[in-house]
């Protein structure tokens, strides 16, 4: 009677454990297929964010080639038919010149001038040289003084990363010179500032950039709505670098960009 109820107890065990067994492998079993599950979801993920950063960066060097080639024309074809245009003015020589005739010809000169000047800048803006010849640096200095010419604000650049610069690739430059002229714009269309700076410093291999300026500030939950922060944050993304926005109603404006240089 004693082995029989032995033999019963060492079944119960041996099939409480054979249970225990195939719990603890059904559960290893789900765990594993769970974390295998979990990581094919994060390579898709991350297979498709790269995919956009590809569609992303191909849409922007897109537009930067599209850019190059107006400013091409406008520079070579309209400017040029405009300088065409002045010389026949000034070659146009009737044998009767009264005050009527003199104040014509001051009157189209000045108004060419100004079409051609026109032209000039939006050439510039589409395709800047300076950029693709001296660099960031000169390229913001230019920019500034285009805008100080005005005198309804006033653009200061500090510079203290000029070797890292250096390094700096032309399609990253591209892309944060762009991002730049977008908040000068910004300081200029919303702002009602005065003053705007932008400053580079080096942590390293890291460029910092500041920019800030004076104006009447924006509520973040506005800003975070337009097209114009959008695009400012879509060039970042492809050249990989990271931004903080500190902004209040009447506070000002100030953003604060990292970039790694490679």
């Amino acid at each position: 009677m004693q082995k029989t109820t032995d033999n019963i107890f060492l079944l119960v065990a041996i099939a409480t454990g054979g249970s225990l067994f195939m719990v603890a492998s059904f559960i290893l079993i789900s765990v594993r297929n769970q974390n295998k599950l979990l990581k094919q979801r994060q390579q898709l993920q991350q297979a498709e964010l790269a995919h956009q950063k590809e569609l992303l960066h191909i849409v922007i060097e897109s537009q930067e080639e599209e850019r190059k080639r107006i400013g091409r024309d406008l520079h070579d074809d309209v400017g040029a038919a405009i300088s065409s245009l002045r010389l026949i003015i000034e070659m146009l020589n009737p044998a009767h010149q009264d005050e009527t005739y003199h104040t014509f010809i001051k009157t189209s000169k000045r108004v060419i001038d100004k079409i051609m000047t026109d032209v000039r800048n939006i050439a510039h803006n589409l395709s800047p040289v300076t950029l693709s010849y001296y660099g960031l640096s000169a390229a913001i200095e230019e920019q500034c003084a285009i805008i100080n010419q005005s005198g309804k604000l006033k653009a200061t650049l500090t510079n203290n990363a000029a070797l890292l610069i250096e390094r700096i690739s032309l399609p990253a430059s591209t892309a944060l010179y762009r991002v730049l002229e977008e908040l000068l714009n910004n300081t200029i269309k919303h702002a009602n500032a005065t003053q705007s700076t932008i400053n580079f410093t080096a942590d390293n291999y890291m460029l910092m950039i500041e920019y800030a300026d004076n104006g009447a500030g924006v509520n973040m939950a506005v800003i975070k709505k337009g097209m114009g922060l959008q695009n400012i944050e879509s060039r970042l993304t492809v050249i990989g670098a990271t931004y903080t926005i500190q902004t209040k109603p009447g506070k000002g404006f100030s953003i604060q960009i990292k970039y790694p240089v490679i």
